[in-house]
């Protein structure tokens, strides 16, 4: 069997006579290195440094003390595979893209004191992040100076602290700061997170000035799938390429980045030069089309989906029973709460989504959609079923049901599971407590459904018992017949 070199600068060079991975600057911070950073931001830089005058590099940084790339980058000099297959305008796509941005890749919890010097740099002037729904989270933290904070906007409050003492409080050395978190106003909840850690940790006024004034924190709307390792066929890929790459990633040719930002920064980041997708623009109906119509279906997919033991989107989509409850979830209760504006471009758009979905080159794993299910719910299906329930006076049947096959699927907490459940650790043990109580009551699945309502979705007092209810007497079908079952009894009305 022939031995195949792993991917890095020689052997790269070596193989295909280019020279890749030339010395730019490091403009660019950016914190969580997963697939979908990867094949999204860092390959915009990579076309831009291709395309225009941008010549600026990366400086990858771990998000959580869970994350196992930095090792993975630094044994490959931050090179990585990005292969973009799908249909676009009609024709087929299938290119290969040995991205080549990144130029260091740091593991905040080994290494703070690097993690500083890069907030030292001159020409770094932009921060993008993805840390998942979960990351742009409030948590109260101590600071120590040497040592990285645990949570996502702790480190850029101590990182811009430390730059704005270095810089003296130059006013020309705040950050653009570009959230691709999927959530609502990302930049707009950062800032506001950020300026509470500040006052935590009673740093000074003038700092929190500068913050404010300095720094340009940016709302923004990302959509592309990016699927990542292709597992099931990588060795041959491998043969194909001539070398190993354990970050190849997959992605759609498809993307979009909506930024929400003054103009200066269009200038400074010309996206659209590099012909990318990228518009600079208020990203209200962008964002409800793409939060409720492509990533909420993704979110219900993952539940009903791995309870059903699918393994992947396109068979999910493939599957009659699933992919029908998935259509007209979008198109008889979804659509149904968007603005008039919305509705009219809805439908152009689920089609759209529906051919992303089936796309025959993309295995897009439910396992890794279900990340942080609990956090994705909150921000992509809830705001549709709160809407509908307060416009039309009762629940929505199928995003009742959706709601309940979430909290089946966190019955997968018990060791018994075919999958794993991977979230936030109180969500975690909020469900082992529920589900370890044998056999509960209708009366108590309401009372914790109510809770998880009122605790984490709403925040609030207001009434929800019907729809507590509601989805308590959908979860306890669940359990009782089985997913299949289940999901048949909607599908056929009964």
């Amino acid at each position: 069997m022939n031995i195949l070199p792993d991917l890095n600068l020689a052997t790269y060079k070596e193989l295909t006579s280019q020279s890749v991975k030339r010395e730019y600057p490091k403009r660019v911070l950016q914190i969580g290195d997963g697939n979908f950073i990867r094949g999204f931001v860092d390959w915009m830089i990579y076309e831009l440094n291709r395309k225009t005058d941008f010549q600026g590099s990366i400086v990858s940084m771990q998000a959580t003390p869970r994350g196992k790339t930095v090792p993975k980058l630094q044994k490959q000099n931050g090179l990585f595979t990005l292969l973009l297959r799908g249909i676009q305008d009609g024709e087929e796509v299938n290119e290969r893209h040995v991205v080549d941005s990144i130029a260091q890749a740091i593991n905040p919890y080994e290494d703070w004191a690097e993690a500083l010097k890069v907030a030292e740099l001159d020409e770094v002037e932009f921060l993008f992040s993805n840390t998942t729904e979960a990351g742009i989270q409030y948590e109260k933290e101590t600071f120590v100076k040497e040592v990285s904070p645990m949570s996502f906007p702790a480190k850029v409050v101590s990182l811009l602290y430390h730059r704005y003492n270095h810089f003296q409080g130059a006013v020309n050395k705040g950050w653009i700061i570009i959230p691709c978190e999927l959530i609502e106003n990302n930049g707009d909840q950062l800032k506001n997170i950020c300026l509470k850690i500040a006052d935590d940790w009673e740093l000074p006024a003038d700092f929190t000035n500068w913050m404010n004034s300095a720094c340009t924190f940016c709302n923004t709307l990302v959509d592309r799938i990016v699927p990542g390792y292709p597992k099931q066929e990588d060795t041959l890929l491998f043969e194909q390429f001539g070398y190993k790459d354990v970050l190849l990633t997959v992605g759609e040719p498809y993307h979009l980045f909506v930024i929400d930002g003054p103009d200066f920064i269009q200038q400074k980041l010309s996206f659209k030069e590099a012909g990318l997708n990228v518009q600079f623009d208020k990203i209200e109906t962008y964002r409800e089309l793409k939060v409720k119509l492509l990533n909420a279906p993704h979110t219900m997919l993952a539940a009903i989906g791995l309870l059903l033991e699918i393994e992947s989107v396109k068979e999910g989509m493939e599957n009659p029973l699933v992919s029908s409850f998935i259509q007209k979830t979008l198109k008889e209760e979804i659509r149904e709460t968007l603005p008039p504006i919305g509705k009219d471009k809805a439908l152009p758009y689920m089609e759209q989504v529906f051919d992303r979905f089936a796309n025959p080159t993309i295995h897009h794993r439910l396992a890794d959609i279900s990340l942080n299910s609990y956090a994705k719910f909150k921000a992509r299906i809830w705001p549709s079923l709160y809407t509908y329930y307060t416009e039309f006076g009762y629940p929505p049947t199928r995003l009742v049901f959706a709601f309940a096959a979430l909290l089946q699927y966190f019955a997968g907490v018990k060791t018994t599971s075919k999958y794993e459940v991977k979230d936030d650790q109180n969500v975690i043990q909020k469900f082992q407590a529920f589900i370890s109580v044998p056999t509960p009551s209708l009366e108590e699945m309401a009372k914790f459904v109510e809770s998880i309502i009122k605790e984490d979705f709403l925040q609030t007092n207001e009434d929800m018992e019907n729809i507590s209810l509601a989805v308590a007497k959908e979860w306890q079908f669940i359990r009782e017949v089985g997913m299949k079952v289940a999901l048949e009894k909607i599908e056929d009305g009964v």
